[in-house]
């Protein structure tokens, strides 16, 4: 099976880069009290993949990527305190990272103020996928504990697209992508879903969710008032690649649903996985497909913790790629950002949609423009304690370094 030939199709390429003058200046639109304004970056020059994080006191926080002089890549995170950036803490450094623009590191915050981090490690083989993810926490973002593999499995097989969770009854815990029966040979047997629990420090109770998923999408996980839902791409035996749904109900996942029956049978991995978000009971998960050949970003809300969605809406044009992101702001409304062609290359945009109403879905507002280029990454959201949405992206442009920029804009 061709595992990334979808990589070399335009639709799953495009990604974020800031334009020369920066973030587009423009009317306030939308459910956002004014233009989007670039922010300084504590990301240096040559950083890459960022991530963001709220914590229970309303705290940002932000992880990349960057590279070493002496070779390899450095994992750092920093909190935004008040305007300022804190000094970048480096959780992790050394020459075998696995550095991939569509499988990156993490940073999230639980609810009793543990910090968690992800990235992914190149083990001993030989194998292009041969890697793993190592994990470590923290109570205050500078002291870290040993690094740790929260899974029992060994095999040179590849192990990412980590999503962690925080359930209300179980705690920190985290679902990712399991290649260990596949074997060590790519194309054989089948990559799974599975989960583990952070108690305590150390892994454990861990759970195959999904026997059979797409290889290499992203997985997402959020918490709602009944317990955790995860959104992820499936696979059949026929190739449908559509979305599914499980959940974390008093300490056992449900049996996976299909999210929305799309139909989209395609022999390779998209990689564009789904994006949930969730307040209360509210559930809104947006993902991509490309099913009958027409690329569309769509958005469906569930009222019942994840039980059972509503029919999607679609956003945008015909001419989407994707790549989506989703907050909720409140249970009565969702922000989703994808990125967009335009005749310039493209732009990373952000709507409001809501479950019910003539006006579901807000115009487009512009976060940042575009460029078909992998190495720009994922652009990624978060919401503040003090309610300003930011967006994170990896901004590449000819004859320089990447770098790691970040935009925010007041809500309504």
């Amino acid at each position: 099976m061709p595992r990334l030939a979808w990589l070399l199709v335009p639709l799953a390429v495009a990604v974020v880069v800031a334009a020369p003058s920066g973030v587009p200046d423009q009317a306030a639109q939308g459910p956002f009290a004014g233009a989007f304004v670039e922010r300084p970056s504590p990301a240096p020059a040559g950083s890459a993949q960022p991530n963001l994080a709220v914590g229970p006191d309303g705290a940002l926080w932000l992880s990349w990527l960057e590279t070493r002089e002496e070779g390899g890549h450095r994992f750092r995170v920093s909190r935004l305190a008040g305007e300022s950036w804190t000094p970048p803490v480096t959780v992790a450094e050394g020459p075998r990272f696995f550095a991939n623009w569509a499988d990156f590191p993490s940073v999230f915050v639980a609810r009793d103020g543990t910090i968690a981090v992800h990235w992914l490690q190149r083990g001993d083989g030989r194998g292009t996928y041969d890697y793993g993810v190592r994990v470590r926490t923290s109570r205050d973002g500078v002291t870290w504990t040993d690094a740790l593999i929260p899974y029992g499995d060994r095999s040179p097989t590849e192990h990412g697209f980590v999503s962690f969770y925080d359930d209300p009854k179980s705690g920190l815990g985290l679902i990712w992508l399991d290649g260990r029966n596949m074997g060590g040979h790519e194309g054989q047997g089948s990559m799974s879903l599975r989960s583990a629990s952070l108690q305590g420090g150390q892994p454990s109770h861990e759970q195959l969710i999904d026997g059979k998923v797409c290889d290499c999408c992203q997985t997402s996980a959020a918490a709602t008032d009944e317990g955790v839902v995860i959104a992820y791409r499936d696979r059949s035996d026929d190739e449908i690649r559509d979305m599914s749904i499980a959940r974390l109900i008093d300490g056992r996942w449900t049996q996976p649903t299909s999210l929305h029956a799309d139909g989209w049978q395609i022999n390779a991995c998209p990689v564009n996985g789904p994006s949930v978000a969730a307040r209360g009971r509210s559930v809104a998960a947006a993902w991509f497909t490309a099913e009958g050949g027409t690329p569309r970003s769509l958005v469906a809300f569930s009222s019942d913790g994840g039980a059972s969605f509503g029919q999607p809406v679609q956003i945008g044009s015909a001419d989407t790629l994707g790549r989506v992101a989703v907050v909720m702001p409140g249970p009565d409304r969702a922000l989703v950002s994808s990125l967009e062609r335009d005749q310039d290359g493209g732009q990373v945009v952000v709507r409001q949609v809501r479950p019910a109403g003539s006006a579901r879905v807000s115009e487009p507002t512009v976060v940042a423009r575009t460029a078909p280029q992998r190495a720009s990454g994922f652009a990624r959201m978060a919401i503040d304690g003090r309610g300003r949405l930011f967006v994170a992206w990896t901004d590449v442009r000819p004859a320089a370094p990447p770098r790691v920029r970040i935009a925010s804009a007041g809500l309504r």
